[in-house]
């Protein structure tokens, strides 16, 4: 899966939000896209988003720049005792 990392929005003068960083006092936790569709077609934007999921900025209309993370995503049965197999065990 990848996710937005960073995202320099390109003005003057460039704003650039980052996962992990502080924007006044709040931690930026998640960059996601969103989108709408309306008859008139689709309208893009960005949320930054704090630890609470709060929203720090709402970016639409502007030039930006975007730098994705891939990350790993783990199986929620890998662990489960419930899915355990064992392996050459004969009935």
């Amino acid at each position: 899966m990848q996710v937005i990392q960073k995202l320099t929005i390109v003005s003057n003068p460039t704003r650039i939000f980052e996962v992990g960083s502080e924007v006044n006092g709040r931690e930026v936790i998640e960059i996601k896209q969103v989108g709408y569709e309306f008859e008139t077609g689709i309208h893009s934007e960005l949320h930054v988003l704090d630890e609470d999921g709060g929203l720090i900025a709402s970016i639409e209309n502007c030039p930006v720049i975007m730098e994705w993370q891939t990350i790993a995503v783990h199986d929620q049965t890998e662990n489960d005792p419930l899915e355990r197999v064992i392996s050459g065990a004969k009935n």
